[in-house]
């Protein structure tokens, strides 16, 4: 008697778990018929299968990431269309023209150069030392004034006008020596000073040429 009634309890048991299986399967049936009625056919998120979830991801993905990279080009695009036309066009430079004005402005300082230059050389020819000792003071102080002007624009000019400048305060030191009572031949001196004078003549003179002015003479 317990037997059969261990068999009729199992067998009641399997037909309320068969029954709550169905069940389920028809609320759940009834659910995706509904949402078929209520979207045409669309599911919801609960019933995508594990595949399906996962491609819907990767394509979610890549649609975000395609537009980050439009979004991206299209600023990008348009920022530099815009720093394109807000840049100013750089200024053009008249190298030429500034040269001019850079030599116009040292004309004072030329101008005494080339006087002191020829009081000193016109004492040695005529071998008045008196007169002389006056005349290279005056040539080094010109020679600080060439060293001191604002400088060229272009590097070729600037080191023609800084070794001329340096080749007269060389030759303002070399006759200085004559009476400083530096221990050299008063000739070996002299000699110094004229050459030194010729090579700073000759830098200063080549660097009108090459700007087309004149070569600066004494007044």
């Amino acid at each position: 008697m317990t037997r059969r009634n261990h068999t009729v309890a199992s067998g009641a048991g399997r037909n309320l778990g068969n029954y709550e299986h169905r069940s389920y399967e028809h609320r759940n049936y009834e659910h995706r018929a509904r949402g078929r009625a209520r979207g045409g056919g669309v599911r919801t998120w609960d019933e995508f299968t594990r595949e399906e979830r996962r491609t819907g991801l990767t394509v979610l993905a890549a649609i975000g990431i395609v537009a980050v990279v439009a979004v991206w080009l299209l600023i990008g695009n348009e920022t530099s269309v815009s720093a394109r036309a807000g840049a100013a066009a750089p200024p053009t430079v008249d190298v030429g023209a500034e040269l001019n004005a850079w030599y116009d402005s040292t004309a004072a300082v030329r101008t005494e150069v080339a006087r002191v230059v020829s009081d000193v050389r016109t004492h040695i020819a005529a071998d008045d030392g008196t007169s002389l000792r006056p005349a290279c003071v005056a040539l080094d102080t010109a020679a600080l004034s060439a060293a001191g002007v604002a400088a060229a624009p272009v590097e070729t000019a600037r080191k023609a006008w800084s070794d001329g400048a340096a080749a007269y305060t060389s030759a303002a030191k070399a006759c200085g020596n004559l009476f400083d009572g530096t221990a050299e031949p008063v000739a070996t001196l002299l000699a110094r000073t004229t050459t030194a004078l010729d090579t700073a003549d000759g830098l200063w003179t080549r660097l009108g040429s090459d700007l087309r002015q004149p070569a600066q003479t004494a007044p």
